[in-house]
Parts: C-alpha cells; sequence; structure tokens
C-alpha cells in the first residue's frame, strides 16, 4: 500500500544552534532587561538591555538575588518572594511599580515573571522581562494631575461595561458623589429614571463605541438628587489592536446657560404672540377705519351737495351771516372728504402688493411738475440724469407729489416759494430723491414726529392739510423697500429725501 504520509520537514538546525540565535537576539534587545533567575530568584542570566536599564554589568549581578532590583518597603514584605510564588502557582505574573538602579536612582518598571518547566513538568526557572516606563508613567501624572486639577468639568473614566474607573475633583463638585462613592458603580447613577428607563446609557456607549464618540445635552442628577443641565462628550477608547478598552466621558454643567436660552426663548414666544396680536389688531384697526372712511364719503358728498345746491338756489335770500355759514359748511365737508380720502390711501397703502419695477425717475418728477399747479413750474430738477429705481411707479409718484406739495405749502408768509428737487446716486446701491425748499424749517425735536398720522405742527388756517401726507410718504417708501428722512432747521427750510433700491445695481 503507497504510504501517503506527507515527511516531516527536517530541521536545519542543529538545538545549540537554535540556543546561539536566541542568544543573539536577546542580546540584541536594547530597551528591555531579559533575564533569566533559578528557582530561588538568583541571577543567571544578564542582557544589555539589562545593564543599559539597571546599570550593572553582568559580573556584578550575576548569582546576586534579584531582590537588589527593589525598594526597602517591597523587600520587608517580600514581595520578590510573592511574585515568584505567584508565578510558579500560575505560570506568569505581571506587574507595575517602582525598581532600583545600582546607583540608588529609581525608575518605573512593567515586570513579566514567567514560569520555565523542565522536560518532566519540573521548575527549573523564571524568564524575567522589565521595562522602563518613568517617561510614560510621567506623562501620565502630567496628565493626571491636569485632570484633577480642573473643576469646571467633570472628567473621568468608564470601562467597557459603563462602570466608573476614575473620577476628577471636577466630577465630584459637579456631581457630588466622592471617588470612594462612585468608583465601580455603573454611570446609569447619573441619568433621571426616565431616560434610565428609556435606555439612554446604553444608547450612549452603543454610539460611542459605533461612531468613535457621542455628544448631547440633557438633565443629569446629582448625589442629592438635584438636577443639572449637561453637556457631555464620551469618546470609545481602543488599544493598539482596535478592541474597546473603555470609554471617556466629559461633563459640564450648563445649566445657566440653559436657563438664558429658555428665558430667550420665552421672551421670543410672547414677542411673536404680541407681533401676532399686534399685527391681527392692525389689520382689524385697518379694516374698520377702511368701513369707516368709506361710509362716510357719502353723506359728506351729500352734506357738500346740499349745502352747494342751497347756497345756489336761494343764495339770493340769505343775508350774509348766512352765506358765512353755508360757506363754513362746504369749507369743512371738503376738508373732511380730503381726509377721509388720504385716510383710505395711507390704509390702501398698507393692503396693496408692490410689484418692484424700473421706474425712472426724471420723467416722472417732470410729469407731476407739469401736471401740478402753475407754481411748480418755478421747482427747479438736478442730479443725475439717468436714474432708475425699483419701486412701484404710482406709489412714488404719490410719494414724489406730497413733498414736492408741502415744499410748496410752508413757506413763510410773503415770501415765494423756491424749492429744488435733486436726484442722484449715493455710491450705496440706492438712488435719493431729495426735495428741498426754502421754507419755515422744522426743529428737530418734532422731525421724527411729522411721519406719524395726524401729527401736524401748525393749525390748519395756518398751513391746511389733513396732517397724513407725511405717513403716507413713510409707509409708501418703506413698502417698496426705501427709507424716508428730513434734514432742517427753524427758519433756515428743510430737505425731505427718500431712498430706494437702484435698479442699475440689481441688474436690472
Amino acid at each position: 500500500m503507497e504510504n501517503t504520509t506527507t515527511p516531516a520537514i527536517p530541521n536545519p538546525l542543529a538545538p545549540l544552534e537554535h540556543e546561539t540565535i536566541f542568544r543573539a537576539m536577546v542580546d540584541s534587545v536594547r530597551d528591555y532587561a531579559i533575564f533569566l533567575l533559578d528557582p530561588n530568584g538568583f541571577v543567571i542570566t544578564w542582557n544589555p538591555g539589562a545593564e543599559r536599564i539597571k546599570q550593572y554589568r553582568p559580573e556584578e549581578i550575576i548569582g546576586k538575588h534579584f531582590s537588589v532590583f527593589y525598594p526597602e518597603a517591597e523587600k520587608l514584605a517580600d514581595k520578590p518572594g510573592f511574585e515568584l510564588k505567584m508565578a510558579s502557582a500560575t505560570g506568569r505574573f505581571e506587574d507595575e511599580g517602582w525598581r532600583i538602579r545600582k546607583d540608588g536612582s529609581r525608575f518605573w518598571a512593567n515586570v513579566v515573571i514567567t514560569r520555565i518547566l523542565g522536560a518532566q513538568g519540573q521548575l527549573i526557572g523564571f524568564g524575567k522581562i522589565t521595562r522602563d516606563l518613568t517617561e510614560r508613567r510621567a506623562a501620565e501624572q502630567r496628565f493626571r494631575l491636569l485632570v484633577e486639577g480642573v473643576t469646571d468639568y467633570a472628567i473621568f473614566l468608564l470601562d467597557r461595561t459603563g462602570h466608573v474607573a476614575s473620577w476628577n475633583s471636577g466630577a465630584q463638585r459637579i456631581k457630588q458623589y466622592t471617588a470612594d462613592e462612585i468608583m465601580g458603580k455603573h454611570f446609569s447613577n447619573f441619568y433621571t429614571p426616565e431616560d434610565r428607563e428609556k435606555g439612554m446609557p446604553q444608547y450612549v456607549l452603543k454610539q460611542a463605541e459605533g461612531h468613535g464618540h457621542w455628544q448631547g445635552e440633557g438633565w443629569r442628577v446629582r448625589k442629592d438628587g438635584s438636577k443639572f443641565w449637561s453637556s457631555v462628550v464620551v469618546t470609545a477608547l481602543r488599544d493598539e489592536e482596535g478592541q474597546l478598552t473603555g470609554f471617556s466621558k466629559v461633563t459640564r454643567d450648563i445649566t445657566d446657560r440653559k436657563q438664558l436660552l429658555d428665558e430667550l426663548q420665552r421672551h421670543t414666544e410672547e414677542l411673536e404672540r404680541q407681533v401676532e396680536e399686534r399685527e391681527r389688531t392692525n389689520a382689524e384697526l385697518e379694516a374698520f377705519s377702511y368701513s369707516v372712511s368709506h361710509d362716510l364719503r357719502a353723506p359728506l358728498r351729500a352734506i357738500e351737495g346740499f349745502a352747494s345746491a342751497l347756497k345756489e338756489d336761494y343764495g339770493t335770500q340769505l343775508d350774509e351771516t348766512a352765506h358765512d355759514y353755508l360757506h363754513e359748511i362746504i369749507s369743512a365737508s371738503t376738508r373732511m372728504n380730503r381726509l377721509v380720502r388720504d385716510l383710505l390711501e395711507y390704509g390702501r397703502l398698507s393692503r396693496i402688493e408692490i410689484i418692484p419695477q424700473t421706474v425712472a425717475v426724471r420723467p416722472l418728477v417732470r410729469q407731476l411738475l407739469h401736471e401740478g399747479p402753475a407754481e411748480y413750474k418755478t421747482a427747479t430738477l438736478t442730479g443725475d440724469k439717468d436714474s432708475s429705481v425699483l419701486a412701484n411707479e404710482s406709489t412714488l409718484a404719490q410719494v414724489v407729489m406730497n413733498l414736492i406739495s408741502n415744499a410748496f405749502k410752508f413757506h413763510a408768509i410773503g415770501v415765494a416759494p423756491q424749492v429744488e428737487i435733486n436726484v442722484e446716486h449715493t455710491g450705496r446701491g440706492l438712488v435719493r430723491i431729495a426735495v428741498k425748499d426754502c421754507g419755515i424749517g422744522i426743529s428737530p425735536e418734532h422731525q421724527e414726529k411729522i411721519f406719524k398720522v395726524f401729527e401736524r405742527l401748525h393749525g390748519f388756517n395756518e398751513y391746511p392739510g389733513t396732517g397724513i401726507g407725511l405717513a403716507i410718504v413713510k409707509r409708501g417708501t418703506e413698502r417698496m423697500g426705501g427709507k424716508v428722512g428730513v434734514e432742517s432747521q427753524p427758519g433756515k427750510g428743510s430737505t425731505f429725501w427718500v431712498e430706494l433700491p437702484s435698479s442699475l445695481e440689481k441688474g436690472i
């Protein structure tokens, strides 16, 4: 029968050569102290790494007990004997702690002691590997002191299942637990009962593990049961092989900010409610004023018509006093009719849809001057010849006509009005239309309120008008996306201006 067993590959190296290669490898290591102990703990080999770290030459240390590397307190407690006992019983012992060099200086060591058994299973010695971790420990100590010194943040570690593994002073200040009270307990203790019932702690760890970190805000609970609003960052910690080792958790108490934001939110909601209420009230008032104004015009026209008929048909039968009465009736009804008309126009400006169009300003002004009273033709038109704006043409015409009318109206008695209308680009994407007069002027304290409805600075007998014209100017200009203003001094005339978006800047 054919033998199908694969023949063993002969080992090209003899046992002695194995030992030679292994010895060469150990002797080449400089960052680790690697040496052998006999079953009682006496040094029997010594590599260059051990000489570099512990400072002993081979002839100085071989044959001596390895307890010479330990501080006195640990030798008195027989820690070296304990370590050999544990390694002998379990096969391996690992520890970190202070060790002593030949010159008496200390270094922080990571030590691994491995049991070595003979062919019959008997203990024949121990292998010992030591690393100098002094620099790493110093860095860890600096980091720990840094973390411990932070009082505004709770910074601590969790193991893989969420149990507290470290605790800084900030955590104690914010959460009220001492390290002894909380170490080893699950971090779900910091959550509200509602969040624990919903599985929030487990969700946080799962998200951190899956995405690297989790960040959020929410209510957390202190030791005394009081709640605080926290900002939390949980980060997954992994070893060099990518295995999860635990989590870091940073918590900040931002209750003050939360309360401020809540207060701002309440104020915002209250303001929105007030704005809605005001808009509703304004809409109702405008509807009411429109209805009243519209309904008033019919009886006003009747009063004016019957008074005019009475004067025309029975004028010869009336004495001078009756004629004066009729004149007052007709004048009053005419003024009232104008007032109602202006009120309707003011309300209309709030309701109509303003669709911006390109309007050439100078041709519009020239047309208004031409169609107005004869004295309007004395006005001077200056400025840019090609200025155009984005506006509603009829609304702009109404705005400019009101300004021109006022400029000719409010002049000193016995002084002929002089009006200049200037149209120019401001350089800020706007076109300014300014109407300047040499009239009576306006005191600074009155310059803002004159744009309000029914605000008059003079009696009707001095300067007729309804007191709504400038309010129409302001509302119409703002509805077209512009703004209005005045520059004036008493006795030195006024310049009223409106600014509107230039169609050239908008590319129209």
